[in-house]
């Protein structure tokens, strides 16, 4: 017998990701796969200077997008695969049919969570629903913390870079 309440009884906060790496809207969409692949998500929430929610990069969206032949291509801001429509989002207290019917109007993986006020609080993934219908037991914080972890990392660079053996010492453009 399950200790949780059947899916269709359950919401939102239930089964949503609260612990988040999120990227800067200013960062490249170079940073953003080398995030995705160094922490091992699919999904990296994109807020502004101020903290504020924009919306949600997908690995999908940015392999499609990915040009090798371009290398400035990758040098753009990581708000360039953002969509110039609001992000669908839920309420926490949404059901969780609802969360899947949200998934499917926006045709994605994924749908982020927010309060009234559009401040990002989770994200539920494809593979959250089916941990949660499975019955697997979900890494989540427990519910007397009511903000989420939010990470934003910063690159460094080093301040010069050494030169090539042989090489013009400056980057490639």
């Amino acid at each position: 017998m399950s200790m949780y309440p059947l899916l269709e009884q359950r919401t939102a906060a239930d089964v949503m990701t609260r612990d988040l790496l999120t990227i800067a809207a200013s960062e490249s969409v170079l940073m953003a796969w080398e995030l995705m692949c160094k922490a091992e998500v699919h999904h990296l929430p994109v807020t502004d200077d101020e903290g504020g929610f924009l919306g949600v990069v997908d690995a999908q969206t940015l392999a499609s997008t990915w040009n090798a032949a371009t290398p400035r291509d990758a040098r753009r801001p990581v708000t360039a695969l953002l969509t110039h429509r609001p992000p669908t989002a839920v309420r926490p207290s949404a059901a969780i049919p609802d969360v899947a019917r949200a998934m499917l109007e926006a045709g994605a993986d994924y749908v982020p969570v927010t309060t009234e006020y559009g401040a990002l609080i989770g994200l539920i993934t494809a593979r959250d629903l089916i941990s949660a219908l499975a019955g697997a037991e979900h890494d989540s914080v427990p519910r007397s913390m009511g903000m989420p972890s939010l990470y934003r990392i910063e690159p460094v660079l080093p301040s010069t870079s050494p030169a090539h053996p042989g090489r013009s010492s400056m980057g490639p453009d």
